[in-house]
Formats: C-alpha cells, structure tokens, sequence
C-alpha cells in the first residue's frame, strides 16, 4: 500500500514520510510513504490509498478532497501531536488506521 503526506512544496513532509517509511520496514509492513507537495498530488493521486495533510495546509484539505474522490482516496489531517514530534510510528497506525477504514487494506 502506498500512502503520501502533503505539505506545501514536499519539504517538511519528506522527514515525517521518512520516519513512517522507516516504522513501516521496522513492522516489516507493506506500506510506503511518500512526500509531496499539494499541487503534484493532483497529478498523481491515482498512485496512492491514503493521503494526510501536514497540519499547516489543512485549509487544503477541500481541495486535496476534490483530487483524491476520483480515485476513493481518504484524506485526513496528521495527528498534530505526530507532527510535532516527527513520530513516525505514530503517523504510520493513523495510516493504517485510515486504510483499514476505508476498505483499503
């Protein structure tokens, strides 16, 4: 399964993507996780399951929501705790979390 987190150029999010990547390989789990930018997104979000948005660009999340209902992608906000911390692991059960609920793991 493939999932992304959203920030505003792919900046901030590649470390956070990074940590969760990393959980994902320590659980030996089937999951990547990509960074990206908001507006790339709308390009390829055929290629992903789950999308979050990093904190900051929540007022995206409308139009993040328009791109992703194409292809039945959930799209939530990063648990702002997670964020804060840079805590892969956690970002990673709300991935999985996310996924399990809408049928796609």
């Amino acid at each position: 399964m493939k999932a992304i987190i959203l920030c505003s150029w792919g900046a901030t999010s590649s470390s956070l993507a990074k940590a969760a990547s990393d959980e994902a390989k320590k659980r030996n789990l089937d999951i990547v996780v990509d960074a990206g930018g908001t507006g790339e997104f709308k390009k390829k979000a055929a290629n992903y399951s789950v999308a979050l948005l990093e904190p900051q660009v929540r007022h995206l999340k409308k139009e993040v929501e328009v791109a992703a209902s194409k292809f039945d992608i959930p799209v939530e906000i990063v648990d702002m705790q997670a964020f804060a911390f840079m805590n892969g692991g956690k970002v990673l059960d709300q991935i999985i979390k996310i996924a399990k609920d809408a049928g796609k793991m």
